[in-house]
């Protein structure tokens, strides 16, 4: 197997990670605007309102806000300050970038053992609205940071192997890459618009 191949096989483990990570997410908008919809309707409208909705909802948007973050970190869309960055070269942009994912990533994996540390303090908790026992909402902090943190190792993994393929397959990266053309001009806005391009790894 050579090294394009593997960036390949983790271009696509990236994509079907995020595929799945949509549908979830989807799933989770789905339910938490069906509860916040009954509870409006049962508050207002039958004047009974009910104990679990809301707090369901908000444990529900804990999970929803960070999976629905690490698909943003793949397509790129976490915000990023480019103007500092505007004036080096590519290949200095490219450096710093893969220093701040490996700070991104130790960060990461300091909140996740915090996560995953935070749920036996929470083991015989309950919520007191919906009795829920409290691990269930505080499982989506390491569950949700933990795909970000995947997601970041799949793109360094990538950029890694670029060096020696002298190829790179990440949607994020080829994003920034386009951000800064429009940005210096050699790109316009209205071309940036069509992402079609980024996607040839997928």
């Amino acid at each position: 197997m050579t090294l394009v191949q593997i960036q390949l096989y983790l271009s696509k483990l990236g994509r079907w990670i995020t595929n799945g990570l949509v549908v979830v997410c989807g799933v989770l908008l789905c339910v938490m605007s069906s509860i916040v919809f009954y509870e409006v309707n049962i508050r207002y409208v039958f004047n009974a309102p009910t104990a679990w909705t809301e707090e369901t909802a908000e444990f529900i948007l804990v999970w929803y806000s960070l999976l629905a973050a690490a698909v943003g970190a793949r397509e790129g869309m976490h915000f990023s300050i480019r103007w500092g960055l505007a004036a080096f070269s590519p290949r200095t942009r490219w450096l710093i970038r893969q220093g701040v994912s490996v700070f991104v990533i130790v960060f990461l994996a300091c909140v996740l053992k915090q996560g995953i540390d935070y749920l036996a303090i929470v083991a015989n908790q309950t919520s007191m609205g919906s009795g829920m026992n409290m691990r269930i909402p505080w499982a989506g902090v390491p569950v949700g940071v933990g795909a970000i943190m995947l997601i970041y190792v799949l793109d360094l993994a990538d950029a890694v192997l670029s060096i020696w393929t002298g190829r790179q397959f990440s949607v994020k990266e080829a994003r920034e890459e386009e951000i800064y053309g429009v940005l210096r001009g050699k790109i316009t806005s209205s071309e940036s618009v069509d992402l079609s391009r980024l996607t040839l790894a997928d």
